[in-house]
């Protein structure tokens, strides 16, 4: 008789219960997605460990309080991008901090310090849209935009249907598209047309 899988959600209560093993069961499952992700966020092998270990030791936190309450697999996905982007962070304010000479080559191949400028306002407009947004609708958006998730596998992740992650989606690009309507090419050449 075949021996049936335990579910993330029974290995997750079996972890609160004080089980360590059934963390590492959980980690096992879904480790090739988890270090796939961490991999892309780091620059080398060394950083996206780091990455990796820090983000499933503050998912094993969270386990452990009960406080996961969607899918495992989605949850401990957005830790890592999360740690991942902290990383990244920090790396950049030690670069902006960082005193390098400024060849002719990277001036000229380079963004000029005013789009550079604007490229970080963008940036951090998208972010805060995005952290506007409902959980749900944020988690869709994050595993189907910009981790390439198919609807299935993000439905997966997200345990629900696919027909409830194309709904999440098109009620998060909608309200993204409200939010940030005046970031659109034509709308921006516009305000420059009238000085503003």
């Amino acid at each position: 008789m075949p021996v049936r899988l335990q579910s993330d959600r029974e290995l997750l209560q079996r972890y609160q219960q004080g089980e360590e093993a059934a963390f590492e069961q959980l980690y096992r499952r879904y480790r090739r997605r988890l270090w796939g992700m961490a991999r892309r966020m780091g620059r080398d092998h060394q950083q996206a460990e780091d990455i990796l270990v820090e983000a499933l030791a503050a998912v094993a936190v969270q386990a452990r309080k009960g406080a996961i309450q969607g899918s495992f697999i989605g949850y401990a996905l957005t830790a890592v991008h999360h740690r991942g982007l902290h990383v990244l962070e920090r790396r950049n304010e030690r670069w902006g901090r960082a005193i390098q000479p400024l060849s002719l080559a990277m001036a000229a191949s380079g963004p000029s310090p005013e789009q550079a400028v604007v490229d970080s306002s963008i940036r951090c407009e998208v972010t805060a849209a995005l952290g506007e947004l409902p959980e749900s609708e944020r988690s869709a958006v994050y595993l189907v935009d910009c981790q390439g998730l198919t609807y299935r596998e993000a439905a997966e992740a997200l345990a629900c249907s696919e027909a409830t992650v194309k709904r999440r989606l098109r009620s998060a690009r909608r309200e993204l598209a409200e939010r940030l309507h005046h970031l659109r090419p034509a709308s921006r050449m516009g305000e420059t047309d009238r000085g503003l």
